[in-house]
Parts: C-alpha cells; sequence; structure tokens
C-alpha cells in the first residue's frame, strides 16, 4: 500500500514538471505580452497628448469617390487584375463576387494575396465563411481578424501595389450599389508604409501602436483624434455618420455648439438606434438630415471646409474604443471640394 502511494506521488510529480515545462512558453509569453501592451499603451498615450490637427501633413497623392456607383466596383476590379506585386484587404464583411474572382485570379498570376476578415459581423455571424473557405480553396492567405487584440475588426481597407484605399463601406454587391459610401485613394509612400505596418500586425495578431498624424485608427487614437478634430472648429461641422450613439462624443458636439455657436450639420441614418439622440441633438440646434434615396453607411466629418476625416468609425464606444477601425485626416482642397458636392446634395 506504501509502496503504490509513493509510485502515485512519483507519477503526479511528473506530470506536473511536463505540465510545467510545456506551459512555462505560454505563461512567459502572456505575461511578455502584458508588458508590452502597458508599453505601447503608456507611448501612446504620451504621443497622443501632444498630437495637434495643425500638424496634419499634405498627402502626396489622395482623392474621393463615392457610391452608389457600379463603376467604382468596374474600376476596383481592374486595379486587382492589374496588379503586379500585392493585394492586401482587411475588411469587415467580404461578399462581392467579382472581386473575390479577381484575386484568385490575381493569386494564379503569383501575386502576393492577403486577405484579414471579420470572424463574426455583428448580427451577420457567418456571411464571412464563404469567401473564407473560396479563398483558402485556392490557397489565398485569408485570417479572421484576432480577437485578442480588439473586438470586432470593422476596418475597410485595400492595398493594391503602392495604393492604399480606405472606404467607410464593405466589399459588398449593395456597397456599390444601394448604399452612400465613400472611398479614399491614397499614394503616399509614408502613408502606404504605415498602413502596411498596421496590416502586418493584425494579419499577425501582433499588437502595437503606429503613430501618424494622419491616421485615424481605433481602438488607439480614434477618440481623442476626433474630438480634438471637433475642438478646432471655429465656424462649422459637416458629419455623415451612420450611428450617433455615443454618449460621449454626442456631449462635446452639444457642448461646442452652445459654447462657439457652430453651424453643426449631421447627416444620419434612417434607424431607430439614432432616434433619442437625434431629439437631444436637434433641441441643441443641430441640424439633422436623413437619407431616403440611399442607405446611409458613410463616416465623415468635415471642420470649417479645411480639415476632413473619413473612415470606419462611428459614434459609438465600441467603434472608438474597442474595435479595429481605420480612417484619414487630411487637408486636401480638391478632396474636401468632391466630399461637399456629395454632402450638400444629401443635406438638402
Amino acid at each position: 500500500m506504501k509502496k503504490d502511494k509513493i509510485i502515485s506521488s512519483i507519477i503526479l510529480s511528473i506530470f506536473f514538471i511536463i505540465f510545467s515545462i510545456f506551459n512555462f512558453g505560454e505563461y512567459y509569453d502572456f505575461h511578455k505580452q502584458k508588458i508590452e501592451n502597458k508599453e505601447i499603451y503608456t507611448n501612446n498615450k504620451n504621443i497622443l497628448e501632444n498630437f495637434d490637427i495643425k500638424n496634419i501633413k499634405q498627402i502626396e497623392n489622395i482623392s474621393l469617390k463615392h457610391t452608389p456607383n457600379k463603376d467604382l466596383l468596374d474600376e476596383i476590379v481592374k486595379k486587382i487584375e492589374k496588379s503586379k506585386e500585392k493585394v492586401y484587404i482587411e475588411v469587415y464583411m467580404f461578399t462581392e463576387n467579382r472581386i473575390k474572382t479577381a484575386l484568385i485570379k490575381a493569386k494564379k498570376r503569383g501575386i502576393d494575396i492577403k486577405i484579414i476578415l471579420e470572424k463574426d459581423p455583428y448580427m451577420a455571424y457567418s456571411i464571412n465563411d464563404k469567401t473564407y473557405n473560396e479563398l483558402k480553396k485556392n490557397n489565398i492567405d485569408v485570417v479572421w481578424s484576432n480577437t485578442k487584440n480588439y473586438s470586432l475588426n470593422h476596418s475597410k481597407m485595400l492595398i493594391i501595389d503602392d495604393e492604399v484605399i480606405l472606404s467607410t463601406g464593405n466589399l459588398t454587391y449593395s456597397t456599390f450599389t444601394q448604399n452612400r459610401d465613400l472611398f479614399v485613394f491614397i499614394k503616399d509612400e509614408k502613408i502606404l508604409n504605415d498602413f502596411l505596418k498596421i496590416f502586418d500586425y493584425d494579419f499577425n495578431g501582433i499588437k502595437n501602436y503606429i503613430e501618424n498624424e494622419n491616421i485615424v485608427i481605433s481602438p488607439d487614437n480614434s477618440r481623442i483624434k476626433i474630438e480634438k478634430l471637433f475642438e478646432s472648429a471655429k465656424n462649422d461641422i459637416k458629419i455623415y455618420m451612420q450611428y450617433l450613439n455615443d454618449e460621449k462624443m454626442n456631449k462635446k458636439l452639444i457642448e461646442l455648439k452652445k459654447k462657439n455657436n457652430l453651424q453643426i450639420q449631421v447627416v444620419i441614418a434612417e434607424t431607430s438606434v439614432n432616434n433619442d439622440i437625434t431629439k437631444s441633438l436637434l433641441k441643441a440646434g443641430i441640424e439633422i438630415k436623413k437619407i431616403p434615396k440611399y442607405k446611409m453607411h458613410s463616416k465623415a466629418i468635415l471642420i470649417d471646409n479645411e480639415t476632413i476625416f473619413i473612415g470606419s468609425v462611428n459614434f459609438s464606444s465600441y467603434s472608438l474604443d474597442k474595435n479595429r477601425e481605420l480612417g484619414i485626416l487630411t487637408k486636401d482642397k480638391q478632396l474636401i471640394m468632391d466630399f461637399l458636392s456629395v454632402f450638400k446634395t444629401d443635406f438638402k
């Protein structure tokens, strides 16, 4: 009996040693990541405290297009078909068949294709499964977004060779045929390199921080940068926003309206989510319009007709503080003129 107890103790000791050896690496990695994340957060906070809208840099080559516009779908497909080196995509929803076909053909030509998809889009939990499986079947590097670093990956970005395309819309047929969405086309070496770093971090599940005055990224800096963008307004603010259910942002708008007597115009989606906040904004003197003709899906903020943000960020705590979101800040005059022509039409 005593011998059996000794043998049992030895077996348990051996098991414990083996378990410890195999799990030490995981334990070490976990605590190393916690330390690294704390350092990233501290550095991020220090950088953002010094962020100033005045420091937004000129982007070499940037332009704007909007949907509904089926020709824009044709243009993106052709860009993929003519790609020479790489096509990287990070997107919330991807069901558009022509873009999928173009990617599969590009892969067969030897183009480097990498895709990041959201595994569980809200209220559309399996919408990306078919695309994921089709791309995998055709030997394309496709991964689900890493939920350790953010809640949902709500980004909409394509990188085709030396061009970055940021969008407020997903890669779905309805984006190009039914929705009011905005697409920003960027050719700028610094912007490209930083978005490539962001994509690489997200593709490999690495948490890191990229600071570029022009880039807005959740959950890292979008709330602070957008608040500072609002605070820079002297005359007027024009906003496209699908959802307006972040109390802090709405409170900021109301405060700025009262304090500086700003003209604030907002185009929103016709949805019950916006009903309660719409009343308080209207009461504060903020002008609000809903688009009856299109599905309103744009996210953009124009300050004094001088500085504009366009990206995937909604006014919600998840979008600002928890999701992966991507956007761009620019002072490009032609892009702002093109934006105004669309906004004024919708605000009538």
